[in-house]
């Protein structure tokens, strides 16, 4: 039986992890969907470059490289590059000359991401496998070709996915697909962008300032005016100081750790606006995971340390008047009040290290490389 191996090459972080999570199950794919008469094999050796190249072409030149060395059939690309194309959102690109492939991971949005990329990576192999053996120009020849067609049309119900062949002139792609319509395909990248920079990670790295919010919320429960102010506000002022407090820490963060990519010579506006949206998408989740959490550990400090009977002669209630509701309102105003804390508490991690909890490892190389180019401008 002739054996066929495809190379997965990914970047670090998100694309690593899900090519490994997709390694046992691609053959068995492949055979289904591709050609069951042939022994597939996946192999995968992450590449930094993948991740770090700015360009289509050097990674599709990186990739040709690698599957020329490892003796690969075809080789297809995981990076968390974003890519456009004349607008669009390009969702994967195809050279057949090369044999090689790459998909933009960011495209996929946040859920279901294994099988989407694994639908994906399903359709493109079937690309390079039609047309390099000469089975025909387009996927509409053959049966099982239709079906990968379809894997990648079903799966974004609310984003057609568009084939098309750009001019070789420009690029070294022979086959393109990108996303319809462009508006929704950007929501699309910006939310696998901030996905990729993985924002639950903040809080274990955030111990320090988890620590300082903690601790100061809980010495102001002592003081029985944080009480009444919790039995006399409405709804609407723990709303309102709800959201200042968790757009306080964003914004502080932000700026305080220059997470806000600046204009510079070689940056490019629109990519510049769409990594600085990531970050305040990534930065939103992690707060609002973060202030959940405070809030479950106040609750029980809460039901803890204070009493019903005393909390209700400190506000002027009746002993029987004291409800569950008037504990989660003071519970709500702590919180609130010691993210504030948190904030001011979050300037004292290094900017190194901030970024590098909040940057996937696609931004935190854009970064470096931004930070450097500054560099060299103040330098001449």
């Amino acid at each position: 039986m002739k054996e066929i191996t495809v190379g997965l090459i990914p970047a670090p972080e998100l694309p690593e992890t899900i090519a490994y999570k997709l390694e046992d199950s691609l053959p068995d794919d492949f055979a289904e969907m591709i050609d069951g008469e042939l022994e597939w094999k996946v192999e995968i050796v992450r590449d930094p470059l993948t991740g770090a190249a700015g360009k289509v072409d050097e990674i599709i030149k990186q990739a040709a490289q690698l599957k020329k060395s490892h003796n690969w059939t075809y080789a297809v690309c995981l990076t968390d590059l974003p890519i456009f194309s004349k607008k669009n959102v390009v969702l994967g690109d195809v050279n057949d000359r090369e044999g090689v492939a790459q998909i933009s991971v960011p495209a996929f949005g946040v859920f279901p991401m294994r099988r989407r990329v694994k639908n994906a990576i399903v359709q493109l192999v079937s690309e390079l496998y039609y047309r390099v053996n000469g089975h025909g120009q387009s996927l509409n020849d053959d049966i099982s070709a239709r079906n990968n067609k379809n894997l990648l049309r079903t799966q974004f119900p609310l984003s057609p996915i568009r084939k098309i062949t750009p001019p070789n002139t420009i690029e070294e792609v022979d086959v393109r697909f990108i996303l319809l319509p462009r508006t929704h395909g950007r929501l699309r990248v910006i939310s696998g962008m901030a996905y990729a920079n993985r924002p639950w990670t903040i809080i274990p790295a955030f111990k320090s300032v988890v620590g300082i919010a903690f601790a100061t919320g809980t010495y102001g429960l002592i003081f029985t005016s944080m009480w009444n102010m919790s039995a006399a506000y409405g709804a609407f002022r723990f709303v309102l100081l709800m959201f200042c407090a968790i757009l306080c820490m964003i914004v502080w963060i932000m700026f305080a750790h220059n997470l806000w990519e600046r204009p510079t010579k070689k940056s490019r506006r629109k990519l510049r606006m769409l990594y600085n949206s990531a970050t305040i998408i990534t930065l939103s989740v992690a707060v609002i995971v973060y202030y959940v959490m405070l809030y479950a550990l106040f609750l029980i400090a809460v039901a803890f340390f204070v009493p019903p009977d005393l909390y209700a002669s400190a506000v002027g209630l009746k002993p029987d008047e004291v409800s569950i509701k008037h504990f989660l309102q003071l519970t709500w105003l702590v919180t609130s009040i010691a993210t504030l804390a948190g904030a001011i508490g979050s300037g004292l991690e290094s900017e190194d290290t901030v970024r590098k909890i909040m940057y996937g490892y696609r931004q935190h190389q854009r970064y470096l490389e931004m930070e450097k180019n500054n560099k060299e401008v103040e330098d001449d």
